[in-house]
């Protein structure tokens, strides 16, 4: 049984309209003849659908309570009115009522009025629980989805544009390119083919604060109900994350066929310089550093610096440095040393104002059977250093450090062969 509300100041025909309602079957839950008692009333008791009167006695008149009682209870509103005049029902009009009904009228009129209001309530209800299941299942979703009219102008954007700084009412209305400026330009391109019946997807790249995204965008066109191109609909898929993955593990295979590719020069009967110098163009192009240096221990225990020439001519240096604070620090620590800020570091000696200009610090220590035979010692990269340059200079300290002992061994055998051959010698000597 549907429940009624009347709003009706004549207590007259308030009892008539109550009386016909309930010969009718419906249940009557409050009469009310003013505009205030009709938004208490409708809170307290929540009728199926009111039947409200234009014209009340009190502050509030019919339009203005039926307008609050929608917006605050969406119970829907039926116009009983006697003044069926055009600039009545314009007013009435703006509070989108569910229908009119005309004084004096009929029960039947009165039932399919109702019937219908009843009706096109329902089917209301389930379309905004449709559209409120659709946006729930839109902003789960991380893609981006949007629509364009056929200027290329945006008419819809998710809310999950949120995310990277856009609102959706600064979109509207405009067009990929006034909003993204020049990396909006491929949308532009993209969206022309659409227009013309393609369906595209395409990768996008665009920097946003000073980090790069990647995105896929699907398109596809919009039409009517008769066929025509109206517009497009896409998508908008963050593939930031995969992307990064994939240029990781491109700069990971890259890195490990470098370090393959030493490991082969330094398997090579190559001398401890050129060692040196394989280990050294190696760091500078894995790290991306201006320079490198390594710090080597010979078999005396003395310290020597290696430096390449174009390296010294750059630091404007006319003998190779002493690094004894430095090399101190390793020696007691035995672990690496990174800093991007090597000018307020503690740890670092001080800097010669005339000294080139170092932005960032990497010094790694090379052992070899817990010996520490040299520092391998990187300077100025762009952005700073990381854990993944650390890794990597690491692997080639391992590298370097396998080679000196081969070498090492080299000599030391060759030594062993040398005696050997002198003892042999001397012995034939003293047979003779």
């Amino acid at each position: 049984m549907a429940k009624v509300m009347i709003v009706e100041d004549e207590n007259i025909v308030a009892m008539d309209i109550k009386q016909r309602l309930e010969m009718l079957g419906y249940e009557v839950t409050a009469t009310v003849t003013t505009g205030e008692e009709a938004i208490e009333l409708a809170e307290k008791t929540r009728p199926d659908v009111i039947l409200m009167d234009i014209v009340l006695k009190g502050e509030i008149d019919g339009i203005e309570a039926a307008e609050e009682i929608r917006r605050r209870f969406g119970i829907p509103i039926i116009y009983i009115t006697a003044y069926s005049d055009k600039k009545t029902l314009e007013s009435a009009k703006v509070t989108e009522p569910f229908g009119y009904i005309i004084k004096p009228f009929e029960d039947r009129e009165l039932q399919s009025v109702i019937e219908i209001t009843l009706y096109k309530d329902k089917i209301e209800k389930k379309l905004r629980e449709s559209e409120e299941r659709y946006r729930a299942i839109i902003r789960s979703l991380n893609d981006v989805l949007f629509t364009l009219d056929a200027n290329e102008k945006y008419t819809m954007v998710s809310g999950q544009i949120q995310d990277y700084g856009l609102a959706e009412e600064e979109m509207i209305g405009k067009t990929p390119r006034e909003v993204f400026g020049t990396a909006g330009e491929i949308h532009h391109q993209e969206n022309q083919k659409v227009l013309k019946g393609e369906s595209r997807a395409y990768h996008w790249k665009w920097e946003k604060n000073g980090k790069i995204l990647y995105f896929m965008v699907s398109l596809s066109p919009l039409r009517d109900s008769e066929g025509e191109i109206i517009g497009i609909t896409g998508i908008l898929k963050d593939i930031t994350a995969l992307k990064e993955y994939e240029l990781t593990l491109k700069k990971e295979n890259r890195i490990s066929r470098a370090l393959a590719n030493l490991a082969k020069e330094l398997l090579k009967p190559i001398s401890l310089e050129k060692i040196s110098d394989n280990v050294i163009e190696y760091a500078r192009k894995l790290t991306e550093s201006q320079f490198c240096i390594i710090e080597v221990v010979n078999r005396e225990g003395l310290k020597e610096c290696i430096i390449p020439e174009e390296t010294l001519k750059e630091c404007q240096l006319k003998e190779k440095p002493k690094m004894t604070r430095l090399w101190d620090w390793i020696m007691e620590n035995r672990k690496p040393l990174l800093s991007n800020n090597p000018q307020e570091d503690h740890r670092l000696p001080h800097i010669p104002a005339d000294h080139v200009k170092i932005e960032n610090l990497l010094m790694v220590p090379t052992l070899l059977q817990n010996e520490l035979v040299g520092i391998i010692a990187l300077a100025n990269k762009d952005g700073g250093y990381d854990k993944k340059d650390l890794e990597i200079v690491e692997r080639l300290a391992d590298l370097y450090s396998i080679a000196i002992k081969r070498k090492q061994d080299e000599e030391r055998n060759r030594i062993i062969i040398q005696k050997f051959l002198k003892i042999v010698s001397e012995i034939l000597e003293e047979l003779k």
